[in-house]
């Protein structure tokens, strides 16, 4: 009997079936545990942080309910935010005063009257303006004798807790556009509540501060605006607002009256008052005179043809400044020009000789700034809270917030939400608008992150049991699908782990069903070896029954049909050796055949590249291009359209070796057809990249600096296509960038319109452009050289002849990027007009 079974054994694969049996088990068993266990797991995780996320929108929900409801704690909460961008505003005009004033000629006691006047009609409270070293000389602060309260920056947090914090700005250049704004604090010197804001000096290193108080205790902020009479925290708002804007027009009044006086032209004036606009929260300022002409506005002159067109409801102003009034506010709506919301005021002299209007674009939905302090809620929250997406809509069911906010994102992205929340959150809302219920939805997918998170929505409900409006919240699962997915990783190392060891086992036993296959792995061997196995142990296996003996016999079989071919093998190879051997000396034809044509486009492109010294009319310059490989994709074209002119383009082309010098060349043959008349430098940009276009099967571009050169004036008009900005470098190395005009490379988009700047090369000046090529260089720890290393390599360049200047430049490349190979083809060009 146990021989029977013996015999058996030996004619079945046993151990392969023993091993696969415990293999399986093993892991069907693991999988439906692990399954089980992972799969409760992440359903009581999932339930867990819905049920955290429902919790979260009905506290979130009723926080903006308050934000709905009029008292003086909610508005203290809002007016904090929404006083920073008007106080920077008032910073920042009150330092164009000071500077337009002391340049008139004002002392510092007529200063200190102006700014008491401004104090005593105006929401400002208190202005510290310093001196270079921090010396408040300036203020409109005075103690109880009615003296000047002096003060000093101190920059020790230590000594001044508080006012430390803005003497940074005295390291800041003149015309900064930096500024600090400092949230509503206990003052040091009285303990009052005051919010200060802080800009630079425009004419000089300087602090430029605004404070105001905050008088809770007497509810000044409520009283003083007739909260009573008001609807919601959007009119306490915009009352304030109205108020802080009145300042901002004042001093824009004295602004003004300071720079007539110092003879200013209306020219500077509106380039101050763009400033303005730019670099703070003011929209629109305009100034008129009592006939009703514009005189001064940050817009161009074609958006102000006449008074009713340049300066909204003028008519209002005009007929609520007539009286005894010197400020007006018009409440903010729709402008009937463009429907955008806008709030204006307007100041007047005190004999009515003088119109001053500040508008601020107001952005939120209808113009309702309670939704403005919505969005900017919104925003603190997706950034602080593990809350990917919130949105809010008022009681008609429209959006009034979004973050992450719609304005910062791509046009997809915000698509994207927008769909979004119609599709899904939409739905959710007016469910619990109707229902007045959070609602809520939950998905843990594992494979499918794009329908992965919980979504909850939760009306806004007032103190009177109203609707006022819903909030949805997107909260993401990923972190949770990561533990899972973790989780199951674990558990299949486990598994994997567990079957090693049932397979150790499974080989000690199954050793006697293995050994044929030992002996017919050593057969194996000695074929290998050139020699006919003969063993006993071979002939043993070669007469069993089953798989394993007919593999034996097919083996032996084969091992005989191997030595009979080996000698045909043998003449093979031979014969193939020397095909190979022929294909070998053919293939080192041709590679010597391609470095000579190589050579060839080397010397060509060298040709077209026009290095070297030059002088042409009062300039003089120095030009020079290093490929990186054999040849290269950068280009250099100078030539002189007509007398007096000198045209003049600087390359480089996408990509390196011969794809790039092929694209090069078309593209310096595009540049001399298109160059050829000296007409304006976009309009030749415009031409240049049309014929690249019409012409460019391998989809490259090229990057370009195209200008013009009057060698009698020194006026240098270009076109920046992409490339990076020259710098224009004065004699005694003074450097500074040349704008650029952000126009698109060439060869991408066809019909481009490209534009335009013109600078002015006074005698002694150098023009320097170049490619990144120069800034790409690497050394051995791979630190690009960056502009860092070519602004260092420029360093007394205005001492040094053009060509002087590039040798300096490729030594300082050469020695940082010493032991590397180039990473990109180096080129530049130096132009200098003679003194």
């Amino acid at each position: 009997m146990l021989g029977r079974l013996w015999r058996l054994a030996d004619e079945a694969p046993l151990a392969v079936r023993v091993f696969v049996a415990l293999a399986a088990l093993l892991v069907v068993t693991i999988t439906a545990t692990s399954a089980t266990l992972l799969y409760n797991s992440a359903n009581t995780l999932r339930d867990e942080a819905e049920a955290n996320a429902v919790r979260l929108a009905e506290l979130l929900a009723d926080s903006y309910a308050e934000m709905g409801e009029i008292s003086l704690a909610n508005v203290a909460r809002t007016l904090d935010a929404t006083l920073d961008t008007q106080m920077t505003a008032q910073a920042r005009v009150a330092a164009e005063m000071v500077a337009a004033a002391e340049a008139a000629g004002y002392d510092a006691a007529r200063l200190n009257a102006t700014l008491d006047e401004i104090t005593r009609d105006t929401v400002i409270d208190e202005f510290w303006i310093t001196d270079e070293v921090g010396f408040s000389y300036l203020t409109n602060v005075k103690d109880e004798a009615g003296a000047r309260v002096p003060f000093r920056f101190d920059p020790d947090p230590a000594v001044q807790p508080q006012a430390s914090k803005f003497f940074v700005l005295l390291a800041a250049p003149p015309d900064d556009d930096g500024f600090i704004v400092q949230p509503a604090v206990v003052r040091e010197i009285d303990n009052d509540i005051v919010k200060y804001v802080g800009v630079g000096g425009v004419d000089q290193s300087r602090i430029v501060q605004v404070g105001n108080l905050f008088n809770f205790g007497d509810q000044e902020i409520l009283s003083n605006l007739a909260a009573s009479e008001r609807g919601d925290v959007s009119d306490v708002i915009e009352g304030i607002l109205g108020q802080q804007m009145t300042g901002q027009a004042e001093l824009v009044r004295r602004f003004v009256a300071a720079a007539e006086e110092g003879g200013w032209s209306a020219a500077k004036i509106n380039e101050r008052l763009l400033h303005i606009a730019g670099t703070t929260v003011i929209g629109e300022v305009r100034v008129a005179d009592a006939s009703g002409e514009v005189l001064y506005s940050n817009l161009p002159a074609s958006e102000t043809p006449d008074l009713v067109g340049a300066m909204p409801y003028f008519e209002e102003f005009a007929a609520a400044l007539g009286g005894s009034s010197l400020f007006h506010e018009h409440p903010s709506e729709p402008r009937p020009s463009d429907g955008l919301v806008y709030k204006y005021v307007a100041a007047t002299d005190p004999d009515k000789q003088r119109m001053v209007q500040v508008g601020i674009l107001i952005e939120s939905s209808y113009g309702n700034l309670l939704y403005s302090v919505y969005q900017r809620e919104a925003d603190v929250l997706v950034r602080s809270q593990n809350i990917d997406t919130i949105w809010i809509v008022n009681q008609d069911r429209e959006l009034a917030a979004v973050a992450p906010r719609l304005a910062l994102q791509s046009g997809d992205d915000q698509a994207s939400l927008v769909e979004q929340f119609e599709s899904g959150a939409g739905v959710m809302v007016q469910t619990a608008m109707a229902d007045q219920r959070v609602t809520s939805r939950a998905s843990l997918s594992l494979f499918s992150p794009e329908t992965r998170g919980i979504v909850v929505a939760a009306p806004i409900i007032n103190t009177g049991g109203i609707a006022i409006g819903a909030l949805a919240i997107e909260v993401g699962l990923d972190e949770i699908a990561g533990t899972v997915i973790r989780e199951g990783l674990n558990t299949t190392a486990i598994a994997f782990l567990l079957l090693v060891l049932t397979g150790g086992g499974a080989l000690w036993g199954s050793r006697k069903l293995t050994s044929p296959i030992e002996t017919i792995a050593e057969a194996a061997k000695q074929v290998e070896g050139g020699t006919q196995p003969e063993s006993r142990e071979m002939e043993v296996v070669l007469r069993r029954g089953d798989e394993i003996g007919r593999l034996a016999r097919v083996f032996s079989d084969m091992t005989v049909q191997v030595f009979n071919r080996e000698e045909e093998l043998e003449k093979l190879v031979a014969a193939r050796t020397q095909e190979l051997e022929a294909s070998n000396r053919q293939l080192r034809l041709a590679y010597e055949a391609m470095e000579q044509d190589l050579e060839m486009a080397k010397v060509v492109q060298a040709a077209l590249v026009q290095q070297g010294n030059t002088n042409v009319g009062n300039l003089t310059g120095h030009a020079r291009m290093t490929p990186a490989q054999m040849v290269g994709g950068d280009l250099i074209e100078m030539h002189v359209p007509e007398a007096g002119k000198l045209f003049v383009a600087l390359g480089d082309v996408s990509g390196k070796g011969v794809a790039a010098a092929l694209f090069m060349a078309a593209s310096s043959a595009a540049i001399r057809a298109a160059s050829a008349d000296p007409i304006g430098v976009d309009v030749i940009a415009a031409d240049i990249n049309n014929r690249l276009c019409a012409e460019n099967p391998m989809g490259l571009f090229v990057t370009c600096l195209l200008a013009i050169f009057d060698l009698e004036t020194g006026t240098v008009e270009y076109t920046c296509a992409g490339h990076d900005p020259a710098l224009l470098i004065k004699p005694d190395g003074n450097r500074e960038s040349l704008p650029t005009t952000g126009d698109m490379a060439m060869g991408i988009m066809e019909d481009f319109d490209y534009s335009s700047r013109r600078a002015q090369l006074a005698p002694g000046d150098t023009f320097f452009v170049y490619t990144d090529g120069l800034t790409d260089a690497v050394n051995r720890k791979g630190k690009l050289f960056g502009h860092q290393g070519l602004e260092r390599a420029l360093d007394g360049a205005g001492k040094r002849s053009p060509e002087e200047m590039v040798n300096h430049i490729w030594s300082s490349i050469e020695n940082f990027s010493e032991g590397t190979a180039p990473t990109d083809d180096k080129t530049c060009l130096v132009l200098r007009r003679r003194s």
